[in-house]
């Protein structure tokens, strides 16, 4: 669970001058908001509305972190990214302490400069983006890119302190990195999943993407064609995807068969080798 610092605009919006009156006689001054809120990244199939909301942590925070951040994306294929996130109902600072009411998703900056064919755009569920604290809600980012690139986003939102008192903040350190295709199917990220390994055939490296459900280690075996292990580690796991970096440069030329555990739960596929 992480906590982002997000950066304050140079202003504060009220309704009235009352609201004015009340904020400056009243209440102390903001000049930083740390705002938190969980926000997993999964994809879904579900095309009746934007997205569903799906709670799987506890507390609010976020996850994943920059550092995991949001799925890649590849040229030329459809990508899709569910961001769930639940709102916390109070906040503490320097310079406030206290409720809040609800938060604005205003705009995703930046998606309209990733070159696509079908533009990338964002959707809300609930439709008009305000999701009020201690609520579940969810955004849908969608689009088709055609090039390669690191993409960095700016999220905007409006967070209000009363029912019309509210401040603008954007927050950075999120993007979209989009690779060349692979002509691989996505990993599932509500699951545990393994995905075919990328390149294949492979001549010398190739790379596996495991999906953990929770934090915690995972064993990796590969075989050839008659049964023989010809390779076998254990990798200490986080939650979500982890890349296993395989190097193949010492296997002979054929069929491999690589088998992932999580313990509980086992996934295995087929591997091509081609030395040339």
């Amino acid at each position: 669970m992480k906590t982002i610092s997000v950066e304050k605009s140079s202003a504060i919006y009220f309704s009235s001058e009352g609201e004015r009156n009340y904020f400056y006689n009243k209440a102390p001054s903001m000049k930083r908001f740390f705002l938190s809120i969980t926000l997993v990244i999964v994809f879904s199939n579900a095309y009746s509305q934007a997205c569903i909301p799906v709670w799987v942590d506890t507390g609010y925070g976020i996850s994943p972190d920059t550092i995991i951040n949001l799925p890649p994306a590849y040229v030329s294929s459809s990508y899709t990214a569910i961001v769930q996130f639940k709102v916390p109902d109070t906040v503490t600072t320097d310079l406030y302490t206290g409720p809040i009411n609800h938060i604005v998703l205003t705009n995703v900056d930046s998606l309209e400069s990733i070159p696509a064919s079908v533009p990338f755009y964002f959707q809300c569920n609930p439709p008009n983006c305000t999701f009020y604290a201690d609520s579940l809600g969810c955004v849908r980012i969608q689009g088709t890119p055609t090039t390669t690139g690191i993409y960095d986003l700016i999220i905007k939102v409006n967070v209000f302190i009363t029912n019309v008192l509210y401040q603008p903040y954007e927050y950075t350190g999120y993007r979209i990195v989009v690779h060349n295709p692979i002509g691989i199917p996505p990993v599932s990220q509500t699951k545990f999943d393994v995905s075919q390994n990328l390149p294949n055939p492979v001549t010398t490296k190739t790379d596996i993407y495991v999906n953990l459900e929770h934090a915690g280690n995972f064993s990796i075996k590969i075989s050839n064609l008659v049964g023989n292990e010809v390779f076998k580690h254990t990798i200490e796991g986080k939650k979500g995807i982890n890349t296993v970096n395989i190097d193949a440069s010492q296997f002979s030329s054929g069929i491999y068969f690589y088998s992932v555990s999580d313990g509980e739960k086992a996934m295995t596929k087929r591997m091509v080798v081609d030395r040339k």
